[in-house]
């Protein structure tokens, strides 16, 4: 008999499905709310900090975003318009807090299930969506797919994106999972790979310009540093194709890590949200406003695919 099976658990009324392994740990996934991973339980710890409930996810999910996936653009685009192959595209100011659009389209939509396997020591299951690209703002059709793996005290997910038409498309894409150790981010160290912030202007876009980030090299207490910053990662960590970024305290570790280098997560987001009791550290293949400045856009030719890959571990010391 496998240690592993799946459960449909939904939260209200929005699908979800939790990876349960037999000693009591899941990987849970609102597959009906933007595919996000909602929480990660191990022992007595939950990992992931998602939605609770369902009754409030529609009201509260446009400014959180909590765990999804976000595609196909990720972070914020300048006053929900974009410039590509010398046409404007306008787009929908989604977010109540400024005039941008955010995080792309599939953040809110509900996912299909299509599979589900297991092993000795992990499982596997499958998700999809698809972007009929119907929409004059963004007339680019394609098929998302996430691939959650799930060994009790580690996950990682596969994000593949297929585009179904026939012209080139613009993408990039990001990871939203708030991490959590059963206490106030406060009191927990943070560590970061070596790399660069990108500076904004008065509208939280970025400039194109950087400075060397010199907090949280070595372990440093969080304490009430706010942070909202996204760390374009160095030459090395690009080299090595992988990025890690530590959270821990005096008992236990978490190692969340993304694959760098050619057509990867190249950047991190990172957000301290106000209630403190979790961090976002989003794996993202460029900096906000990229269908703008194309740093880091990709184009994705019509029939061709993209895979990208990240996760997380956790130790007990």
């Amino acid at each position: 008999m496998s240690l592993y099976q799946i459960k449909y658990a939904p939260l209200s009324n929005i699908p979800c499905y939790r990876i349960e392994k037999e000693d009591g740990s899941f990987l849970e996934i609102l597959s009906g709310y933007g595919c996000g991973l909602n929480s990660w339980k191990t022992g007595p710890l939950y990992l992931i900090d998602g939605y609770k409930t369902g009754n409030n996810i529609r009201l509260v999910g446009p400014d959180t975003n909590a765990g999804c996936r976000l595609a196909p653009f990720a972070g914020r685009t300048a006053f929900a318009k974009y410039t590509w192959k010398d046409k404007t595209y306008e787009l929908q100011n989604n977010v109540s807090w400024a005039p941008h659009a955010l995080h792309g389209f599939l953040q809110n939509k509900e996912w299909v299930f299509q599979s589900f396997s297991a092993k000795d020591s992990y499982a596997v299951a499958e998700f999809s969506c698809e972007f009929p690209g119907t929409f004059l703002g963004y007339p680019f059709p394609f098929k998302a797919t996430n691939t959650f793996y799930f060994a009790g005290d580690k996950y990682w997910v596969e994000s593949k994106i297929e585009n179904l038409g026939k012209n080139t498309m613009p993408y990039s894409e990001g990871w939203h999972p708030y991490y959590a150790l059963g206490e106030l981010i406060d009191n927990l160290y943070l560590t970061l790979p070596q790399s660069k912030i990108a500076l904004l202007d008065q509208t939280d876009i970025p400039t194109g310009e950087y400075k060397e980030n010199k907090k949280f090299i070595c372990p440093e207490k969080i304490e009430n540093t706010f942070i909202n910053d996204c760390y374009l990662l160095d030459d090395l960590c690009l080299s090595k194709e992988e990025a890690h970024v530590y959270l821990e305290n005096e008992k236990f570790h978490l190692d969340i890590w993304q694959k760098t280098g050619e057509k990867s997560y190249n950047t991190i987001q990172i957000y301290t949200p106000p209630h403190r009791r979790s961090i976002a550290i989003e794996p993202m293949t460029a900096e906000p406003d990229v269908l703008n400045h194309h740093r880091g856009l990709f184009e994705i030719h019509g029939g061709e695919s993209l895979t990208f890959l990240f996760g997380a571990s956790f130790t007990e010391k």
